[in-house]
């Protein structure tokens, strides 16, 4: 369904929110193979944050994301058209996925009897499929006593451990330390409403588990989060080149003559 370009994200705040970037590195450590001498570079991301609203976009500019109000905005410069994501929140997989599974527990009902023990089956998978994917995943936070410096701020090494491993460190700097951080932070928990929001907020893939409450407790905002795999480091992204104040009413707003079509599914989209 066509909507009128017109549609605005919101309206202005007073002030300029903060634009920032997001640089994801993979680094090789592995056993079998020695680190490269021409590792790739890093995947930069250009941010844009102002009253919770979100705009992501690649260096190309090629595709942009825009988040707010639990509705993801996808801005295709190539085909000059705008795409309104469905699913594209935790919430609505949660959602989706007990629909689906209700659906095919009444279809079985309905089945014939030869029929049914097969959709009987066919349900049973889905619901244990939807009860893996939101399972909850219990993470656990340790401050260090490590301090690091990352784009000329000074921040504290947390470390964090999922079933006895550890997966990340976290270098985190306060909140009122930071130009921007306020603004920074209401982004950040913006996505962590969002499928793959951990992956875009942080470069980590948390699936779609719950996030956000374990970074609001760290107190602070992440500038440079490692991931490690049996106890290698295998990423690493940091948030650089902060600009708070940056003038940014039109960032938000939809592109004039690009047409706002629905759909399709998030997965749908990612699997293109």
């Amino acid at each position: 369904m066509k909507r009128a370009c017109a549609l605005l994200l919101g309206p202005l705040a007073a002030h300029a929110g903060v634009a920032y970037d997001v640089a994801v590195r993979p680094v090789d450590l592995s056993n079998v193979a020695l680190a490269s001498s021409n590792p790739a570079p890093p995947v930069v991301s250009h941010y844009f944050v102002q009253d919770g609203q979100v705009r992501v976009g690649d260096a190309g500019g090629k595709r942009v994301y825009v988040f707010k109000d639990k509705t993801l905005y996808v801005i295709d410069n190539a085909s000059r058209t705008v795409h309104v994501l469905k699913h594209a929140t935790l919430g609505q997989v949660a959602a989706h996925y007990a629909d689906t599974v209700k659906q095919l527990q009444a279809a079985a009902a309905n089945a014939p009897p030869d029929e049914r023990p097969q959709a009987q089956r066919k349900a049973a998978d889905m619901q244990l499929i939807s009860e893996r994917l939101l399972e909850p995943v219990t993470r656990v936070y340790r401050l260090t006593v490590r301090f690091e410096t990352v784009d000329g701020h000074a921040c504290r090494i947390w470390e964090e451990r999922e079933k006895d491993a550890k997966r990340l460190e976290l270098c985190v700097v306060p909140v009122s330390a930071l130009p921007g951080g306020v603004d920074i932070l209401a982004g950040l928990k913006t996505l962590s409403q969002f499928r793959q929001g951990s992956d875009l907020a942080l470069g980590v893939d948390f699936g779609m588990s719950e996030w956000w409450p374990d970074v609001a407790s760290l107190g602070g905002i992440p500038l440079l989060i490692r991931e490690y795999k049996y106890d290698s480091q295998i990423a690493e992204a940091a948030l650089s080149a902060i600009r708070p104040g940056v003038p940014g009413g039109s960032l938000l707003d939809l592109p004039e003559g690009y047409p706002v079509q629905d759909g399709p599914d998030y997965a749908q989209w990612y699997l293109r």
